[in-house]
């Protein structure tokens, strides 16, 4: 036989080595183990957590409230006789003074010092004379005397600034002028402690 040439038999050596290669590496291929299956993640594993519920407390809401205000009963008069201890010239010794008097002439409007209601009018010969008692919504209440009339009757509502009678010298009076008191629980204070100044009161609901 001839004999292959050295490029032809090299060639084929070549060829062999690669044929060999290939055969391992299928019989490897083949004795591998399988991989395993890919599993897409669950839908819950990708969840974004959920967010605790909410409870809403229900507060009460706080009362509403206004402010009142107390001005003076008479305009552009001054106190002439103040609250406390005091002694008239017809009197031997001083006595306590439970309001304040402001002199005017007879007939001068007096005006209700605050809102409110008509607690009671009267008629007292020996003392206030011709009065009148007004409760405020802040629970104190006012009174007028000496009047020589009444614009107002028990049980009335007034507003402020509404005039509620005249300037008089009724009673135990000595001369044509306003007594004026402040009350708070029953008992007299100073009226001008409250004159000039507001207070906070509740709003009724049924008013509003």
């Amino acid at each position: 036989m001839r004999r292959l040439l050295p490029t032809v038999r090299s060639f084929l050596f070549h060829s062999g080595q690669a044929a060999a290669l290939t055969s391992v590496a299928v019989l490897a291929m083949a004795f591998a183990p399988a991989p395993e299956p890919y599993y897409a993640p669950a839908e819950a594993e990708m969840a974004v957590p959920e967010a605790p519920p909410v409870t809403a407390v229900a507060r009460p809401a706080g009362a509403m409230t206004r402010l009142i205000a107390f001005v003076a009963p008479l305009r552009g008069y001054a106190i002439n006789s103040a609250y406390g201890l005091r002694r008239l010239a017809s009197e031997a010794r001083a006595r306590q003074h439970k309001g304040v008097d402001i002199a005017a002439p007879q007939g001068t409007s007096v005006y209700v010092a605050c809102e409110g209601e008509v607690l009671r009018t009267g008629y007292d010969a020996k003392g206030y004379g011709r009065f009148i008692e007004v409760r405020h919504p802040n629970g104190m209440s006012t009174l007028y005397a000496h009047l020589s009339r009444i614009d107002v009757a028990r049980g009335d509502k007034v507003a402020a600034d509404e005039r509620i009678g005249l300037v008089g010298s009724t009673g135990r009076s000595t001369g044509p002028h306003l007594h004026f008191e402040v009350r708070r629980d029953h008992a007299q204070v100073n009226p001008t402690s409250v004159l000039g100044q507001a207070f906070e009161v509740e709003i009724d609901p049924a008013a509003v």
